[in-house]
């Protein structure tokens, strides 16, 4: 287990959103900002959070924001500008666009954890390299792996310990839904709110 003080969330928000056609943390999800979401519940768990984006209209949202320190590496650029700007021995990483994140689903996330492992979260389908925690002392291996232009998040986590969290025990495989599209943000509106 990890304790809250051990760990520092970052919320990637700079993809590119081809396919929702804009910025998806800023679109609403059931009448506020998608981050708001996972911001507001950071806040309830006392979660030191900071944004990872280079678009301007985060800071609105009253939390540090960092833009990537090695552009266009995607997820992994992501991991390192948060390894570097990060003083806790682990780093949470989540994406802007999952606003089903739970506090259950986090506070299991932090209780597999363990000091020196990725501690990632799976639905048995697949595991979500943006719900998942981080040690800093991967900073090493991640610049190898932006070096080589490695980029794919699930191969790196593949080759370092690990520790995997089965959402579908908790019953709420629901957290790891991206929501790329305009039908899937309608869609997941509709299903019922999971905020704790």
């Amino acid at each position: 287990m990890i304790e809250k003080e051990a760990i520092e969330v970052f919320i990637l928000a700079g993809g590119k959103s081809r396919r929702m056609g804009t910025d998806k943390g800023l679109l609403n999800f059931k009448g506020t900002p998608m981050i708001m979401h996972i911001i507001k519940l950071l806040d309830k768990l006392d979660l030191k959070t900071s944004i990872i984006s280079s678009n301007q209209e985060y800071l609105k949202f009253g939390k540090p924001m960092y833009t990537d320190l090695i552009p266009k590496k995607g997820p992994l650029g992501g991991l390192y500008t948060a390894i570097e700007y990060s003083n806790a021995p682990m780093v949470l990483l989540l994406a802007c666009d999952m606003p089903s994140i739970n506090r259950k689903g986090i506070q299991s996330l932090m209780t597999v954890a363990e000091p020196g492992k990725i501690a990632i979260a799976t639905d048995r389908t697949q595991i979500s390299p943006l719900f998942a925690c981080y040690p800093r002392s991967l900073k090493d291996k991640v610049v190898n792996a932006l070096l080589a232009d490695e980029l794919k998040m699930q191969d790196f986590i593949s080759k370092q310990s690990h520790v995997v969290l089965d959402l579908n025990s908790l019953g709420n495989k629901e957290i790891l839904q991206n929501l790329n599209t305009i039908e899937e943000l309608k869609a997941a509106e509709s299903m019922g709110n999971a905020d704790d």
